[in-house]
């Protein structure tokens, strides 16, 4: 899913293509907003964009550059299917919480250079999940992260992190999309553009 398959988000989407291509891109971030508004595939876009073994440079009209994954190579393609061995997806288990165990095996491979892309991803989806002994155990990684890696917390609940946690992380705020941004999705997946603009309003 590169960033130009994200519906909607413009302003965050470009903010992060501009800072994977810059080289300036915080090394963790919470990406929080309501359910089922692209959240998780933002994350997914910023570790394609990472790693992409053909990605696309493109500038605004102020000059300013910013990154895109191809989508089609080898990385993008086992990002997508969730087998590439520098991204890793951290989600609750079935009693719904995530535990210290599932943290501390990621913060102990976050620690290793890349196996073969340019950065480790680490997306921990719904993150107001954590155990507060997990999230103390994810505290020291984000206190000094290791260079190679970038944590990313998926979130619609923010408040339920530890204030620890979330001073650390610059939190990106994610709004429910328009119904205009609705509309042009279904259009773009062969709907009419009344029904379209019925179902999206």
């Amino acid at each position: 899913m590169p960033f130009r398959d994200v519906i909607g988000h413009t302003r965050l989407i470009d903010l992060l293509a501009r800072s994977v291509a810059g080289g300036s891109l915080p090394p963790s971030l919470v990406l929080a907003g309501p359910s089922g508004i692209g959240k998780r595939l933002a994350a997914l876009s910023v570790a394609q964009s990472l790693n992409c073994l053909e990605p696309r440079l493109t500038a605004d009209d102020r000059g300013r550059q910013s990154i895109d994954a191809c989508g089609v190579c080898a990385a993008c393609t086992r990002i997508v299917r969730g087998v590439h061995p520098d991204v890793m997806l951290v989600e609750p288990g079935d009693n719904g919480s995530i535990k210290i165990d599932q943290v501390r095996e990621i913060v102990d491979r976050a620690g290793y250079r890349p196996f073969e892309g340019r950065r480790r991803a680490v997306i921990i989806d719904d993150a107001d999940a954590l155990v507060a002994a997990a999230q103390n155990a994810l505290l020291k990684t984000l206190e000094e992260p290791p260079p190679s890696s970038v944590f990313m917390l998926v979130t619609s609940r923010p408040d339920m992190l530890l204030p620890t946690v979330r001073s650390r992380c610059p939190q990106l705020r994610f709004r429910p999309l328009t119904a205009s941004d609705i509309a042009t999705a279904l259009i773009a997946r062969g709907h009419s553009q009344a029904e379209a603009r019925a179902v999206a309003a």
